[in-house]
Order: structure tokens, then C-alpha cells, then sequence
């Protein structure tokens, strides 16, 4: 009884199939606008791997190299007096000097106006300072070495009584996917 059912869903299956397939052929011999394209899809074969030798290229690296010192730099500032220290100093200046040159009070309070004012000034005008400070100052150079680097291997693998080579990049283990074609 089992072996009849399978028998005939065996048979049903190959029907629909055949079924599809002429339908498939139908149209495809009628004139359409779109066209069924149908691909085989195969199982990969693989071939045994005699040997894999490493393949190495010589390439070029920049390499980047800092390199720092210390050096003296000069930068400037403006400064600035006390302008009221200025103004009381340069007034009892000025009205000292009135005193003596006038011998009177009026003397005395213009050359204690004049000096105050000639003070302010100088105690408020500004002067460049030049200061100076160690910084480190680094630079980036780069230096071209060369190393060997690994961009593959060389394969040999036997298949079907034939020994074949191919490149890969990617060591291959003990078994290649063998390619029709592939010399």
C-alpha cells in the first residue's frame, strides 16, 4: 500500500512537471514582449589540493614619523598703565612744579591741571611688551619603507587524472572548487 502511494505521487509529480515544461515551450514560441529565462544551477566539484605555495609582493608604505622640539617664540602685548595713579601723580608733580614757578595758588592749581592731564595720559596711553615663551612645536614627516605582503597563494590541484594551478587569495585548505575551463 505505502509503495503504491508512492508510486503514484511519484507520477503526479512527474506530470506536473512535464506539465509546466510544455507550457513553458508554449510560450515561449508564441511572441512576447517578455521572455523566461532559465538558468541550471550546478553543485560546486571540488579536486583534491597537492600543493599551495604563498604568493609575496614587495610594496611600498608611507610611514609617518613625528619629530618635536622645543623652540624660544617672541610674541608682543599691549600694556596699560593705572591711569588714576597716573593722574594723582603726575597732578602733585604738576602743582609742585606750579608752586615753584609761580609762587602763587593759581600757579600751583594749573600746574597740578596740566600735570594731572599729562599723567592720565601717559599712565592710560598703551606700549607693546615683547614677551617671550618655550613651545613644542612637532612636525609630521613620512618615511617610505618596503615590506613583503601576502596577496595570494598558488595552487596546484589534481582532478579527473590532471594536475591544474590557479591563483587564489584566500588560502585553499585541502580541496578546490574545480572550474571547467580553468587551465
Amino acid at each position: 500500500m505505502k509503495s503504491l502511494l508512492l508510486i503514484s505521487t511519484l507520477a503526479g509529480s512527474l506530470l506536473l512537471a512535464n506539465n509546466a515544461l510544455a507550457d513553458r515551450d508554449h510560450h515561449h514560441h508564441k511572441k512576447h514582449k517578455h521572455h523566461h529565462h532559465y538558468y541550471v544551477v550546478e553543485q560546486p566539484v571540488y579536486a583534491r589540493v597537492v600543493s599551495s605555495r604563498p604568493i609575496y609582493r614587495t610594496v611600498a608604505v608611507e610611514v609617518p614619523v613625528d619629530s618635536c622640539h622645543v623652540e624660544t617664540v617672541a610674541y608682543s602685548e599691549r600694556r596699560g598703565g593705572d591711569s588714576f595713579k597716573g593722574t594723582v601723580v603726575g597732578g602733585l608733580i604738576g602743582a609742585a612744579i606750579g608752586k615753584e614757578i609761580g609762587n602763587s595758588g593759581g600757579a600751583t592749581a594749573a600746574g597740578g591741571l596740566i600735570g594731572a592731564a599729562i599723567g592720565n595720559d601717559v599712565a592710560s596711553g598703551s606700549r607693546r611688551v615683547t614677551r617671550y615663551e618655550d613651545r613644542e612645536v612637532c612636525n609630521t614627516r613620512y618615511r617610505t619603507e618596503y615590506e613583503r605582503q601576502l596577496v595570494g597563494y598558488d595552487v596546484t590541484y589534481h582532478y579527473a587524472d590532471r594536475v591544474y594551478h590557479t591563483e587564489t587569495r584566500q588560502h585553499p585548505g585541502t580541496r578546490i572548487v574545480h572550474v571547467s575551463g580553468r587551465h
